[in-house]
C-alpha cells in the first residue's frame, strides 16, 4: 500500500500550526476530564452518523490520528485502521495501545505515502485546523481514497462556538494559530470533492452542574440546525 513517490518524506519536516510533540504525553487526559467526556461522546455521535453498518474489514485512513484515540473507535466500529501523523511522539503512544486490527506510521498528510484508492474511508477529525494546507491535505485524502464508492470523513471545530473562539484567544495555546472552520466555510472547503452531508454538534453547557444535560441539548441543537455547536462533522462522497 506504501506508495514509491521521491516528493514523500514521511515526517521529514513539520507541517503544522503546532508541535504537538510537545503535548503529547498528556493529550489523552482532556477525555478524562468530565467536559473531555461529554465532548468526546457527543463528537463520536455525530461521527458515527456518517459511518456504514458493514464497517467491517473495510480500510480506514486516519489523517492526524494523535495518540490513536479516535484509531481507537474506528477500530472498535469494525474497520482496519491506518493511523498517521507528523508527530513522532504521537506515533509512538498510538503504537504503544496495541489497539487491535490498527497500524500507525509518521506521516504528513500533505504529501501521502500511499497509492490512489488505497482506502474505502478516509478521516480527519480535529486536524485540519492545525495543518499548514488544508486544502492539499484534503486533496491527498480524496487521491488515496477509493473512486467511485469512497467517502471523505471531517470533524472541525466551529469558529461560531464561544468555547472555541475562548481557545484561540490563549497566547499560549495549541489553539492561538490554528484556522477554525465556520460550517459555510467548510462547506465551500469540502464541496469541490463531491456530494456533502455536514452537521453542527457539540452542544456543551458551561456550567458543570449541566454537563448532564448535554445529550440532550446536543439533539435539539442538531434538529434545529443551529450553527453554534462546537463541532462540525462532515462526509463526502467520491
Amino acid at each position: 500500500m506504501l506508495w514509491d513517490n521521491s516528493n514523500s518524506q514521511m515526517a521529514a519536516e513539520k507541517s503544522l500550526r503546532f508541535d504537538f510533540d510537545l503535548l503529547a504525553d498528556e493529550y489523552d487526559s482532556w477525555y478524562e476530564s468530565a467536559k473531555g467526556r461529554i465532548y468526546d461522546y457527543l463528537e463520536k455521535k455525530a461521527i458515527s452518523h456518517y459511518l456504514s453498518p458493514d464497517a467491517k474489514g473495510k480500510k480506514l485512513l486516519e489523517i492526524g490520528c494523535g495518540t490513536g484515540h479516535w484509531s481507537q473507535f474506528f477500530s472498535e466500529y469494525g474497520f482496519e485502521v491506518t493511523g498517521v501523523d507528523v508527530s513522532k511522539r504521537m506515533i509512538d503512544i498510538a503504537q504503544s495501545k496495541n489497539i487491535f486490527n490498527a497500524s500507525f506510521q509518521a506521516a504528513d498528510g500533505h504529501s501521502l505515502p500511499f497509492k490512489d484508492s488505497s482506502f474505502g474511508t478516509t478521516a480527519a477529525v480535529t486536524t485540519l485546523e492545525f495543518v499548514c494546507d488544508a486544502e492539499v491535505v484534503l486533496r491527498e485524502m480524496a487521491r488515496c481514497t477509493l473512486k467511485p464508492g469512497g467517502q471523505l470523513l471531517v470533524g472541525v471545530l466551529n469558529v461560531l462556538a464561544r468555547p472555541n473562539r475562548n481557545r484561540k484567544q490563549r497566547p499560549c495555546s495549541p489553539y492561538a494559530k490554528v484556522r477554525l472552520f465556520s460550517p459555510s466555510q467548510l462547506k465551500q472547503l469540502l464541496e469541490p470533492f463531491g456530494p456533502l452531508a455536514m452537521v453542527t454538534a457539540g452542544f456543551v453547557p458551561n456550567q458543570k452542574l449541566f454537563l448532564p444535560l448535554a445529550p440532550l441539548i446536543d439533539i435539539v441543537g442538531r434538529i434545529l440546525r443551529i450553527p453554534y455547536g462546537a463541532f462540525i462533522a462532515a462526509e463526502v462522497k467520491l
